[in-house]
């Protein structure tokens, strides 16, 4: 009996399997706490609803920034056509760049948003990234924003400088005037060809994979090629690497060296970002600064936002709303169902080392049993053959001793033939003759030598294949048993394959369910700033404190017995395996 068939046939645990490890509907019960029947997806809805009301026009860029990237991918393959520039101005609201964001509250150029403060934001310095040399040249290609969050778990960002109000005007205008704020020098300067009877600024001549490029489309091309800082390739198109005549239309030639990695720049080199890219000149950033590393717990979740000098005052008004009662309510919350979903991930990891420890004892327990069956099959098929031999042996002994029996018996009436009289009538007189004396002593010789010589040999030719026929019996034997080894050394390979990938897999959808948690906190943080700066109008600057995952997974302590995957604690239990 296979262990699969072990599985079916024992009524215990035998229908046991890893897929409520898996199943989102446990998830949304057990580790957000949602009621039966309700889906996550009701959540977003929700805080979608909430975000519109408070003036947030895209809420989605939050709550599903992954969906956008795509888009986004699409959107830089080329420029030469209208709807090509469209999706690239759908862009803006994807988190998979860190050069997008919604329209600034502040932006002049913007005559559908209301401005929540005369007071200009500061602007900003550079992140605090491994290299002064990419965070320099990528500082060209970020738009002038307030504060922003960026994760560490992906490539996007959110997008946190809205509309404080929700108008009925066209949504896509509203984006194309704040994209294209960010790119100008005036409000009536663009370089995208997605209005050519307001641009006239000429293309680029054709590259040699055929295309020809706009200013913007450089610039976006080159910010790819910095956002893929881990495995660096200088800007291209199709492939090909954008030669230095091009990039230098938006870069200086200390800037294109540092692109094109042909050289470091000086550490006294600083770089100044009024290039055209934003009404206001970015502060200069300096090359020389050396940035500072990120924590680990931070960089498991949520990395912090672009780094900006936040004055004294700033910094009051920020401390003074981290105060608030509901901020302290949301952050509470926070920290509790991250605290929740943490138990029910450890309950996961639990669960699923129990269940293939349970798959191991059980397969092991599996393969004793059969091979105990088969040690004793083995047995009994050697006793058979050894009373099948003694039989053998035994009836060809009767058959030399009746063989035997016959000799003397002829031998008997041959004497008396050769001693002149006649058994049956004595008056009955013959000649004997020399060859019947010789005859007579054949006979003498085959009673005496020749048939117990005869009879031996027969009997070691028995007993010798006998002993080959058990001999090759035991090795069959033998064969089987290692073959039975062997499979079960298979199999116990097989469910460590399917325990790794298993184990992968687990992690990979912890990371997604993370990902959905941390966009619909990003969300909610998001919502109170908004909420907070419309009832004290004012704005707020500078990050606020968050809860973070942590970095390494739990696999200590029990599955808590309330929870449905406790059953595979208790099977483990039941077999002996955990006292």
């Amino acid at each position: 009996m296979t262990f699969r068939a072990a599985m079916h046939n024992d009524p215990s645990p035998a229908h046991l399997t890893s897929a409520p490890i898996f199943d989102h509907v446990v998830y949304q019960c057990e580790g957000l706490g949602l009621p039966p029947g309700q889906h996550e997806d009701v959540l977003d809805e929700q805080l979608a609803v909430a975000a519109r009301a408070c003036g947030i026009d895209d809420p989605d860029s939050y709550l599903y920034p992954d969906a956008r990237t795509m888009s986004t991918a699409f959107s830089t393959l080329t420029f030469d056509s209208e709807r090509a520039s469209s999706m690239s101005i759908h862009s803006r609201e994807t988190q998979s760049t860190g050069i997008t964001s919604d329209p600034s509250r502040t932006s002049k150029d913007n005559p559908y948003v209301e401005q929540p403060s005369s007071v200009p934001r500061p602007p900003l310095h550079s992140t605090g990234l491994p290299s002064s040399d990419y965070d320099s040249v990528m500082a060209r290609f970020r738009p002038h924003i307030g504060h922003r969050h960026s994760s560490s778990n992906s490539s996007y960002t959110n997008s946190l400088l809205s509309a404080t109000s929700s108008l009925s005007k066209p949504v896509a205008k509203k984006r194309s005037a704040g994209l294209f704020s960010m790119f100008r020098r005036d409000s009536s300067a663009c370089s995208s060809r997605s209005h050519p009877d307001r641009h006239g600024k000429p293309l680029t001549s054709k590259l040699e994979c055929g295309h020809t490029l706009s200013h913007y489309a450089v610039r976006v091309h080159i910010e790819e090629a910095l956002e893929g800082r881990e495995n660096y390739v200088p800007p291209a198109c199709c492939g090909k690497p954008l030669p230095r005549s091009v990039l230098e239309i938006v870069l200086t030639p200390e800037e294109t060296d540092v692109v094109m990695g042909e050289a470091s720049p000086s550490p006294a080199y600083t770089l100044h970002l009024d290039s055209g890219f934003g009404e206001q000149a970015i502060s200069p950033i300096s090359l020389s600064q050396s940035p500072e590393p990120a924590s680990p717990q931070e960089a498991s979740f949520v990395t912090a936002p672009i780094s900006r000098d936040v004055s004294p005052g700033e910094q009051e008004k920020l401390n003074q709303a981290l105060t608030s009662g509901t901020f302290t309510a949301l952050k509470t919350q926070q920290k509790e169902q991250m605290q929740r979903v943490l138990r029910f991930e450890s309950n996961q990891r639990r669960a699923l080392i129990a269940y293939y420890e349970w798959l191991h004892k059980w397969l092991a327990t599996d393969f004793e049993t059969a091979k105990d069956k088969m040690t004793k099959r083995h047995v009994l098929e050697l006793e058979k053959l050894d009373e099948s031999q003694i039989v053998a042996e035994h009836e060809m002994r009767r058959a030399h001793a009746q063989e035997g029996q016959n000799v003397a018996t002829a031998l008997k009436y041959m004497e008396a033939y050769c001693s002149g009289s006649c058994p049956i009538d004595p008056d009955i007189t013959h000649v004997v003759t020399e060859e019947d004396r010789k005859k007579l002593a054949r006979q003498h010789l085959t009673q005496d030598k020749l048939l117990p010589q005869k009879h031996e040999s027969a009997i070691n030719v028995l007993r010798a294949r006998q002993e080959k026929d058990l001999k090759l019996k035991m090795q069959k034997q033998q064969a089987e048993l290692q073959q039975h080894n062997a499979r079960l050394e298979e199999m116990k390979e097989e469910e460590n394959i399917r325990l790794m990938n298993d184990s992968s897999r687990l992690e990979s959808v912890v990371e997604a369910r993370r990902r959905r948690i941390k966009n619909r906190w990003d969300l909610k943080f998001e919502i109170w700033r908004r909420d907070w700066e419309t009832q004290h109008k004012t704005v707020l600057y500078g990050q606020l404190p968050r809860e973070y995952w942590p970095v390494s997974p739990s696999h200590e302590g029990s599955i808590d017995p309330s929870s449905s995957l406790a059953l595979y604690t208790k099977v483990v239990v039941s077999l002996g395996m955990i006292p």
